[in-house]
């Protein structure tokens, strides 16, 4: 390749009108076949907006992966401070991930350091959080505290959150919370003094054909200068109806103009669409490895690079510390002990990332091991991935 080649290539006219707004953190404008959810929504946290007291309330958004959980909250969140505005109610929307924010106290000392200006040192989590509602009260404020993955946060954690009222005080509690969770994921930490916390419970079921064909459609007009036409469309939604997962569509779409664009064509053919779906790997949390640190990063490429090389289902915490091990020293990273990288692998279960097992060795007497290996994704297509993400980090 020459420079003439890369200004050609980077030059020519792109399929995408707009790239982004395929991305899975973007939130479109329209909400599209969740209008009854944004009612519940709106009619659970209104009095928010209409009362003078300001009532503290909590709610829980379940459902599937891929059903639109997480645009849903930060929709109604956008819309609900937009609206209080138009009202002149002073409502600040904060929004956490515990896949970035594994604990109620980075959470709260996060939000200590936006609204006070202080690194929360020193300070216990009731008292951070005792300074951030003194804070609200004084500036006639009130907060909608959204948490996503909220099943990361031990249960005791959660229901801290859901507590803040009552241990506060209820007129002194100038916050409500959203929190966001898969369902199954939900069912272990429910309890009966977790549900009486909460206001309103509210289950997302996946989309259907027609709904899929809605959401395509709109998502592709806003990221392209000729969408593809509607045999395509459902072409894709077949397949999120299969998956039940819309993620899964999106992802398509974006692939698709990534693999016209690079073949310098200007609409999409059913190949293309092939070629993306089998690239897309619909229930693997791709979302999540964006956001795990270098050392989480490393364990599991360890566990990926072992598989490979065992040929095996399942690869054993060993094998597995080896070849992390062997990672680290390839990219200059300094390695953690064992004891770190067992904590590594609980951390990448407890995201679905992995699997692991405790099983019996039967000719060791009382022993056992730690069997790992991955979920919906082949090692060599998650080998490349990350490789691809250390080539970027690392390179010097």
């Amino acid at each position: 390749m020459d420079e003439d080649f890369f200004r050609a290539e980077i030059n020519r006219k792109s399929i995408f009108r707009q790239a982004s707004t395929l991305d899975l953190s973007y939130v479109p404008p329209k909400l599209y076949c969740r209008n009854e959810v944004i009612k519940s929504l709106i009619h659970a946290f209104r009095r928010i907006l209409e009362e003078k007291d300001q009532p503290s309330i909590n709610c829980l958004i379940v459902g599937k992966g891929g059903v639109g959980k997480t645009a849903t909250a930060k929709f109604f969140g956008n819309m609900f401070k937009k609206t209080a505005i138009e009202k002149d109610v002073s409502i600040f929307v904060e929004i956490y991930n515990c896949i970035n924010f594994r604990t109620k106290s980075k959470i709260i000392r996060d939000l200590l350091a936006k609204y006070t200006h202080s690194s929360g040192r020193g300070f216990s989590d009731d008292e951070a959080l005792k300074l951030i509602l003194t804070k609200l009260i004084r500036e006639k404020g009130y907060m909608l505290l959204i948490i996503d993955e909220v099943h990361l946060l031990k249960s005791d954690e959660i229901l801290a959150f859901l507590d803040i009222a009552e241990t506060f005080g209820h007129q002194n509690a100038k916050l409500s919370i959203l929190l966001i969770s898969r369902e199954n994921d939900w069912m272990k930490i429910e309890t009966e003094r977790v549900l009486s916390r909460l206001n309103e419970k509210f289950k997302l079921k996946p989309y259907n054909f027609d709904e899929s064909m809605q959401i395509l459609q709109y998502r592709s007009e806003l990221a392209f200068n000729d969408p593809p036409n509607d045999d395509i469309l459902g072409f894709i939604s077949q397949i999120v109806v299969e998956h039940e997962n819309m993620r899964h569509g999106i992802e398509i779409l974006r692939k698709s103009g990534l693999y016209a664009d690079k073949k310098g064509l200007d609409e999409f053919t059913s190949e293309i669409i092939r070629d993306a779906a089998n690239d897309v790997y619909p229930t693997f949390r791709g979302d999540i490895i964006d956001q795990l640190n270098d050392q989480e990063l490393l364990a599991l490429y360890g566990i990926v690079k072992s598989l490979i090389q065992n040929d095996e289902p399942y690869t054993l915490v060993d094998d597995a510390f080896e070849e992390y091990e062997a990672a680290c020293e390839n990219y200059s990273v300094e390695s953690h002990v064992k004891m770190s990288f067992r904590k590594y692998v609980r951390q990448l279960n407890d995201l679905k990332i992995i699997a692991s097992r405790t099983v019996r060795i039967e000719d060791v007497q009382r022993g056992r091991h730690l069997e790992i290996t991955l979920l919906d994704i082949p090692a060599s297509k998650l080998a490349e991935l990350l490789e691809d993400m250390f080539e970027k980090k690392f390179s010097k």
